[in-house]
């Protein structure tokens, strides 16, 4: 069960992505400025910035199986972060006879996939945004792993 925000829809772990995501894009001009802000973390964003940190601890999306793939684009919808379409993009197979055990990088996959599909006309509006969500997602959380191994 997912916390919802009352007036945008949006479970607390969107919430926390969401800022995760604008934290790192404004995180020159936090550095540049030296003002400090303060930020209350309700129990259940808490326990959303928890589940972040353990999925990025646990998936390196630069090296994973097909099974690897599913477990996280499930993973990632069940705890919110990201939503059926994003869910799809991310546990999609491969190919027609992938391996399941063999190792790939998820992340540099979809940004090629994407590029290609783009150039040839492949996307809808609707699908673009989607797949380019799940890419961002995947950057996000690679990010975070990165900054857990320093």
């Amino acid at each position: 069960m997912h916390a919802i925000n009352a007036n945008t829809g949006t479970s607390a772990a969107s919430q926390v992505y969401t800022t995760r995501t604008g934290y790192a894009t404004n995180e020159q001009t936090a550095a540049d400025t030296a003002k400090s802000d303060t930020v209350t973390l309700s129990d259940t964003a808490r326990q959303a910035e928890n589940k972040w940190q353990a999925l990025a601890a646990k998936y390196d999306v630069h090296k994973m199986s097909a099974g690897d793939m599913r477990s996280l684009s499930r993973e990632l919808f069940d705890g919110g972060f990201i939503g059926t379409g994003e869910m799809m993009a991310i546990g999609a197979p491969t190919s027609m006879n992938e391996d399941p055990f063999k190792k790939h990088d998820l992340l540099s996959d979809m940004r090629h996939t994407y590029q290609l599909s783009s150039a040839m006309g492949g996307h809808s509006k609707d699908s673009s945004e989607l797949y380019l969500k799940a890419i961002d997602v995947l950057e996000q959380l690679s990010k975070t792993r990165s900054a857990q191994m320093v």
